[in-house]
C-alpha cells in the first residue's frame, strides 16, 4: 500500500475544510492541485478519512510490536492493552523497532554537531564506568541521558483506582493517602487509599440529610463543595439546599452550619483553621466560627432582591483577619472580620470575579474575571498594578507560579503565562476549540492540570518551562508549555468537573460530568 504526496495533501486540505480552518485550507489549496483530486474523488472519499487513517496507523503499530523479529508472538499486556492508544506510542513504538538513522557529511543538520559532542561525552562516561558495555546498552544510555525535543515523548497517565459517579473531589493537605470525595446524592465519602497498591484501606462517609433542592424539584441534593482545613484534621462538606457540615477526618460530625438557603459556591477556612467563609449560588455570604459553628456576619450583595446574576465564584484570606469577597459590576470588596462594614473596594474588573489568591510572600492578590482579563493589586491601592489581556472568552482558574509568574486558563482553550515584573506574556499553549473546565496546580508547583471538555486531562511540566526562562532560553515570543503527560476519559462526552492533588502531588483526582471519577498516578 503507499500513498502519493498530492494525494496526502488533499486528505489534509480535506480535514481543514472539515474542521473548519479555511484559512489554512485556502493556502493548501493556492500552493498545490487539491481542487483536481476534489473534482474527482470528493464523492468516493467519506468525512473523517485522514483521522481514521491515523487512527488505523496507531493500532497497527501497536499491533505489529506485538510480533517479535523471529515470528513470536510477545505475551499480552492486559493493563497496557486496556487504555486507549495514542499518537505518542505508537511514534515511541515505531522508534524502537525502527531507530532513526542519523544524517552525516552534507546532510547534517546544524544542531548536530552539539548533540554529537554531548553523545561523545556520555559514551566517555559509560566507558569509564563499564568498559564491558555492548554498543547496544551504550546506545540506550545515550537515548537516556541525553534528551533532545525529538525524544520527549507525552507520557500516557495511568489510572490506578476508579472512583464513584462523584462531583468534586479533595486530598487532604497534610496525609497523602486520604482523599474526600461528594458524589450526586447528598453522600460524602472519606476513604485511605494504600499508595502501593491503591487499594482502599478504610472509607467513611458524611451525610447530609436527604432533601430537596432548593434550586429544582428533584431530590437531589448533590454535594457541592468539600473542604480540608490547613492542618487536615477537619473537612467542610457543603450541599445544594444550602447545608454545610463540618467533620473530623475520621468522619465524626463537629457542627452543622444552617443559614444558606442557596446551593453552596465555595468555602475557604483561614490559616489557622478558626473561621470559615462561605458563598452560595445567591451571592450570600456568611463568616462563621469554626469551633462553635456560630455565624458571626452575614453579607448580601445584590443590586436587587429578585437578580439571579452571580457575582463571583471565589473568596479569599488576605490575612488571618482580613478577607475579600466578589462585589457588584466586577468590583471586589474589601472586610474585617469583626467589622459589618467593607474597608474598601477593590475597582477594575467589569464582570463576576472567577478567581482570587493571595501570594503570602509578596502580599500581592491575583483576581480573574469573566471580563478575559486577570488583574493584580498591591495593599496600599484600589486600582490595579497589573493588567493582563489575551484571553477571549472566561477565565477559569489563575494561580502564582512564584512571586513573578501567573498561570491562567480559560474557556477559549488557551493555557497562559504572564511575567508580573514584565508584564508580558512568556508561554502559552491554545487548544483550539475544546473549552477548558477545570484547572489545578500541583502543591510543589510543577506541574499543572488541566481537564477538558472532551473528557482529557493534560499535565504541563512547568519546571522544565520555568527552567528555560530562568535560563535565558525564551525568545521575544511566547514559547508552548511543555506537556508532561496525558490521560483520556474512555465515556465519550465526559466534561472534567473538578481536579486535585495528592498531597505529594504523584497522583491526580478527577471528576467527571457523567462517568465514574478517576485517580490517576503521576
Amino acid at each position: 500500500m503507499s500513498i502519493t504526496s498530492e494525494e496526502l495533501n488533499y486528505l489534509i486540505w480535506r480535514y481543514c475544510q472539515e474542521m473548519g480552518f479555511e484559512v489554512s485550507a485556502l493556502a493548501l489549496q493556492d500552493e498545490t492541485r487539491v481542487l483536481e483530486f476534489d473534482n474527482k474523488y470528493k464523492e468516493h472519499i467519506p468525512l473523517g478519512t485522514l483521522v481514521n487513517l491515523v487512527q488505523r496507523g496507531i493500532l497497527f503499530t501497536e499491533s505489529e510490536f506485538l510480533v517479535k523479529y523471529n515470528g513470536k508472538i510477545t505475551p499480552i499486556d492486559e493493563t497496557h492493552y486496556s487504555q486507549d492508544f495514542n499518537l505518542a506510542q505508537a511514534l515511541q513504538v515505531d522508534k524502537e523497532k525502527y531507530p532513526e538513522i542519523s544524517s552525516t557529511g552534507r546532510f547534517s543538520l546544524e544542531n548536530d554537531s552539539f548533540e554529537k559532542a554531548n553523545n561523545e561525552n556520555v559514551v566517555a562516561e559509560n566507558n569509564k564506568s563499564d568498559e564491558n558495555q555492548n554498543d547496544q546498552s551504550i546506545s540506550r544510555d545515550i537515548i537516556t541521558k541525553v534528551p533532545s525535543p525529538v525524544d520527549s515523548f507525552i507520557k500516557t497517565l495511568p489510572e490506578v483506582y476508579k472512583l464513584d459517579r462523584i462531583t468534586v473531589c479533595s486530598w487532604n493537605p497534610s496525609d497523602p493517602s486520604l482523599i474526600a470525595y461528594g458524589e450526586k446524592t447528598s453522600i460524602a465519602k472519606i476513604i485511605t487509599v494504600n499508595n502501593a497498591d491503591w487499594s482502599v484501606v478504610n472509607s467513611v462517609e458524611l451525610r447530609h440529610p436527604f432533601a430537596a433542592s432548593s434550586t429544582t424539584s428533584k431530590d437531589t441534593n448533590e454535594v457541592t463543595c468539600l473542604v480540608w482545613s490547613p492542618d487536615g484534621e477537619q473537612i467542610v462538606s457543603g450541599v445544594e439546599n444550602g447545608e454545610l457540615r463540618v467533620w473530623t477526618k475520621d468522619g465524626r460530625l463537629l457542627n452543622v452550619l444552617n443559614f444558606h438557603r442557596s446551593p453552596i459556591i465555595t468555602a475557604k477556612w483561614n490559616k489557622t483553621g478558626t473561621l470559615i467563609l462561605s458563598s452560595d449560588a445567591d451571592n450570600v455570604t456568611i463568616l462563621w466560627n469554626a469551633e462553635t459553628g456560630t455565624a458571626l456576619h452575614h453579607f448580601e450583595l445584590k443590586e436587587q432582591s429578585s437578580s439571579t446574576e452571580s457575582l463571583g465564584v471565589d473568596l479569599e484570606w488576605v490575612d488571618n483577619e482580613k478577607f475579600v469577597i466578589p462585589g457588584l459590576q466586577g468590583s471586589i470588596v474589601v472586610y474585617q472580620t469583626d467589622e459589618a462594614k467593607p474597608l474598601g473596594r477593590l475597582l477594575g474588573h467589569q464582570r463576576a470575579i472567577s478567581v482570587l489568591e493571595m501570594n503570602t510572600t509578596s502580599k500581592l492578590l491575583l483576581s480573574a474575571s469573566d471580563d478575559h482579563t486577570i488583574r493584580i493589586w498591591r495593599g496600599n491601592s484600589s486600582n490595579p498594578s497589573n493588567c493582563f489581556y489575551g484571553h477571549s472568552q472566561s477565565v477559569i482558574s489563575a494561580s502564582w507560579l512564584n512571586d513573578d509568574k501567573i498561570i491562567s486558563t480559560s474557556m477559549d482553550g488557551s493555557i497562559r503565562v504572564w511575567s508580573h515584573n514584565t508584564n508580558t506574556l512568556v508561554a502559552v499553549s491554545i487548544f483550539d476549540g475544546v473549552p477548558i473546565f477545570s484547572s489545578k496546580l500541583s502543591h510543589n508547583r510543577t506541574k499543572f492540570a488541566v481537564g477538558f471538555m472532551d473528557g482529557q486531562v493534560t499535565v504541563f511540566d512547568m519546571k522544565s518551562l520555568l527552567e528555560k526562562i530562568d535560563n535565558n532560553q525564551i525568545n521575544s515570543t511566547p514559547t508552548p508549555i511543555p506537556v508532561y503527560g496525558n490521560y483520556q476519559s474512555s465515556k465519550g462526552g465526559d466534561c472534567v468537573f473538578d481536579l486535585s492533588w495528592s498531597k505529594d502531588d504523584k497522583a491526580l483526582s478527577v471528576a467527571y460530568s457523567i462517568g465514574n471519577g478517576s485517580i490517576i498516578s503521576i
